[in-house]
């Protein structure tokens, strides 16, 4: 009995913790927990496989560490390697939760065994850029683990962006097709995501402002999310600033990033508004020759 007891429990929170499926919306990157999810926003693991960047090198390699709601553990590694006009990428995501126990009902001073919820991502994917043009996409092997249960899967995403003249940009990604197999006790539902946005750039003589609007749909799901953020970027110094809106939940973020030559040290913070805690992420970034 206690065993159901705590399996019922663990799958009743499992949407709320951002395990099963859910943890592959979860933020690859400080920028996307802090500003938020564009298919404008480059990055190393952007949401968008048309934007994979390097920054100012050839190469790049980025660990982000970070907690989700119900203390999940987030941890994601990402490389970028750019050669001409297109940049290849390679990635691994984590996010999981420890230390539930097994015992009898019965008291007893340790348990009789130990097990957890998680989940594992471990993509790939390629972005071309052709005059204003770019185009992306990722192939993501995943495999999810519940009580004894595991399952695996292939995922795919795509995505594409525009650069206007004007400092306007618009992009549009969709996440998440594909097949996986279901658990015993449960079927899986893949949470197929688009992503659109309009972004624009504006350069001022000391510093450089974006601001982001973006609008998610989920495929099995009529919640709509909207993402509004801004990067300010001084010199060395980036401040992000995000808001994310839906009939359920309205989150305010913020975070930063500072260059020190080869490294770029990254923070962000999410106020969760469901009193389940504060996601937060930290990164290091490796500018690579």
């Amino acid at each position: 009995m206690p065993l159901v007891f705590n399996l019922l429990l663990l799958l009743m929170i499992f949407p709320l913790y951002g395990m099963g499926a859910k943890f592959l919306l979860l933020p690859n990157s400080v920028e996307q927990l802090a500003i938020g999810n564009h298919s404008t926003l480059s990055g190393l693991s952007p949401v968008n496989p048309a934007l994979f960047s390097v920054g100012k090198k050839q190469s790049s390699l980025v660990l982000n560490r970070g907690v989700w709601i119900g203390d999940a553990n987030l941890i994601q590694i990402g490389f970028n390697q750019q050669s001409d006009s297109k940049v290849f990428h390679l990635g691994a995501k984590y996010s999981g939760l420890t230390g539930f126990e097994y015992r009898e009902d019965v008291a007893q001073d340790d348990p009789l065994s130990y097990f957890s919820s998680y989940g594992l991502s471990l993509n790939s994917g390629i972005s071309f850029t052709k005059k204003n043009n770019q185009f992306g996409f990722s192939l993501s092997y995943i495999k999810m683990g519940l009580y004894t249960q595991e399952t695996s899967g292939f995922l795919f995403n795509t995505g594409y962006a525009y650069t206007l003249n004007s400092g306007l940009k618009i992009g549009l990604s969709l996440e998440n097709l594909g097949d996986i197999d279901a658990f015993v006790s449960q079927e899986i539902k893949l949470p197929q995501r688009v992503i659109s946005t309009i972004s624009k750039e504006k350069k001022f003589k000391n510093y450089t402002n974006n601001l982001y609007s973006s609008v998610g749909w989920y495929k099995n799901s009529a919640n709509i999310e909207y993402f509004l953020g801004n990067k300010l970027n001084w010199n060395y110094l980036d401040i992000f600033l995000g808001l994310l809106y839906s009939k359920s939940m309205v989150e305010p973020s913020i975070g930063f990033s500072l260059e020190m030559n080869t490294i770029i040290v990254s923070y962000g913070i999410r106020f969760g508004s469901q009193n389940l805690g504060n996601p937060y992420m930290i990164s290091l970034n490796l500018l690579l020759p």
